[in-house]
């Protein structure tokens, strides 16, 4: 009985945490439903890892420091999304929090259109969490990924 009292205690703080998310997310106009449930959720950060790992060619971006990393990934972010046409209306953005990644379903070029704040909602520019945005069958994505010593850029499916 405590053991489902948690994990349902467990549930309802996530699903504020997804609320309190939309709320920092209001500058852009989001789906009905934008979040996937949360079973869904965790197997999609699971294929989207699974997916990377596989991705070969990836550039290494690598400063003097952290924020050296995080200065020459937002640049070069920029320069792809000033040069690249963008076909794909809807992509997966992924949130990395305390507890768990949260996948919110974003218009494209809203999120180009609004990078910086974005960039601070995903605490990408604090050095905390990676970029990555794909859509549901991994036909494109843009992401950067933090290691130890430099920041792993890979792009796929855009023109």
């Amino acid at each position: 009985m405590n053991n489902d009292r948690t994990t349902k205690l467990e549930l309802l703080k996530r699903i504020s945490r997804r609320k309190n998310l939309i709320k920092e997310l209001d500058f852009m106009n989001l789906v009905e439903e934008p979040f996937l449930n949360i079973e869904d959720n965790d197997l999609f950060c699971k294929k989207v890892f699974s997916v990377l790992k596989a991705k070969k060619n990836k550039i290494r971006l690598q400063g003097d420091n952290y924020k050296e990393n995080i200065q020459k990934s937002i640049q070069l972010l920029n320069e792809i999304i000033d040069n690249t046409e963008i076909t794909h209306k809807k992509g997966y953005l992924l949130f990395f929090r305390e507890s768990e990644i949260e996948v919110v379903l974003i218009n494209v070029n809203e999120l180009f259109s609004n990078l910086d704040k974005v960039l601070e909602l995903t605490w990408f520019s604090k050095g905390y969490g990676d970029f990555i945005l794909v859509d549901g069958d991994f036909n494109f994505g843009l992401c950067i990924e933090r290691t130890e010593y430099y920041y792993e850029f890979s792009i796929w499916g855009l023109s």
